[in-house]
């Protein structure tokens, strides 16, 4: 999730939990203080952006690590529970910014923890990427239900606390109904595998943009991916008249086919050619690329090509892909001249940026 949709959830469920009144052992906060202590709280663990000025690996390797695990966060709220403290200039105890501290993490884990791109609930003592991939990162129900809640809270302040509360209900009832849509993607991807024969294959279904309708079907079958992009409640594909300019949304949803008439595309992992497959199989397996390998969930190669650099081969991580659509976000890969030793590279705008 972007961290302000992050930041907004983390201020509802601050909303959801407020109560009225005070204890004596710990002064309640009051609804703004509280609202903008959920609010910072839930953008922190995106704070891991600091590792960018470390470099693209620093970035990949560490971004939803330590601060947004699960063992850690305990630490996390009780930091920021201080640094709130002392923010408000002593008006109120670490205690009393504690909980609302813990929720607005917890809640900042759990919205990443839907989209596909993997998070170390575990770190640091298991650096594994969990991910249940029901969510693209920018959903715009997601983040509009959110904004909604926050807007009826807002404006009928009597029934703010039910109205947040529903909220919350009503965006864990939206997750669930994507948690649906996978599985119904899952079962169009089974159905094609299993036409094929390919019982040792493995399914995965990645929600695409646009619409909670839209997925990436991939296949993963020996050294290929095969992919499909299917809109699961599409029954036919408009026709487009001669003449007709579509837009970019006419053109996503065109592209997004009825799970009748999918084209399935076939990405090889290591290339097509036999000596194309040795140089990349060389390249995937140097040490160097040791940190790409532990970020790329589904890596293939993209290209192999001469460059001033030399002989580059080109990685692309299929989670990132939609064909023909636009250019890959993460594209890293080895290059060297004659046989000198291998340098790593991330490639970006067409240019090599190599990596120190």
């Amino acid at each position: 999730m972007d961290t302000l949709t992050h930041a907004l959830s983390g201020m509802l469920a601050a909303r959801a939990s407020h109560r009225q009144g005070r204890t004596v052992a710990i002064p309640g906060l009051s609804l703004r203080s509280r609202m903008a202590a959920g609010f910072l709280a839930s953008a922190f663990p995106d704070s891991d952006i600091i590792f960018r000025f470390f470099g693209d690996l620093s970035y990949l390797n560490n971004h939803r690590g330590m601060t947004h695990s699960i063992i850690m966060l305990p630490l996390w709220a009780l930091l920021l529970a201080v640094v709130f403290a002392w923010l408000w200039r002593g008006r109120y105890t670490w205690r009393a910014f504690y909980g609302v501290s813990a929720i607005g993490i917890g809640i900042h884990i759990l919205g990443d923890l839907i989209t596909a791109y993997g998070t170390m609930i575990l770190a640091p003592f298991d650096m594994s990427k969990f991910a249940f991939p029901t969510t693209f990162i920018l959903d715009a129900w997601f983040s509009g239900i959110i904004v909604l809640a926050l807007l009826l809270a807002w404006r009928f302040r009597q029934q703010a606390r039910v109205i947040a509360i529903a909220g919350l209900v009503g965006l864990t009832g939206y997750v669930g109904y994507q948690a649906h849509l996978h599985q119904r993607a899952i079962g169009i991807a089974e159905s094609y595998r299993a036409s094929q024969g390919w019982a040792d294959a493995r399914v995965y279904a990645l929600p695409q943009f646009l619409s909670p309708y839209h997925w990436k079907l991939l296949i993963s079958h020996g050294d290929q991916y095969h992919v499909a992009y299917v809109n699961i409640i599409k029954k036919a594909t408009p026709i487009q008249l001669p003449g007709d300019k579509p837009g970019f949304i006419t053109q996503v949803r065109a592209y997004f086919k009825p799970a009748d008439r999918l084209e399935w595309l076939v990405h090889d992992r290591y290339g097509k050619q036999a000596a194309e497959q040795d140089v990349a199989r060389q390249i995937w397996s140097l040490d160097l690329l040791r940190d790409i390998r532990h970020f790329m969930a589904f890596p293939a190669l993209e290209r192999i090509e001469q460059r001033e650099e030399g002989t580059c081969g080109i990685f692309v991580d299929h989670r990132f892909v939609v064909d023909g659509m636009r250019i890959p976000p993460f594209l890293f890969g080895a290059c060297r001249h004659l046989q000198q030793d291998w340098q790593l590279y991330r490639f970006k705008e067409g240019k090599a940026i190599q990596i120190m």
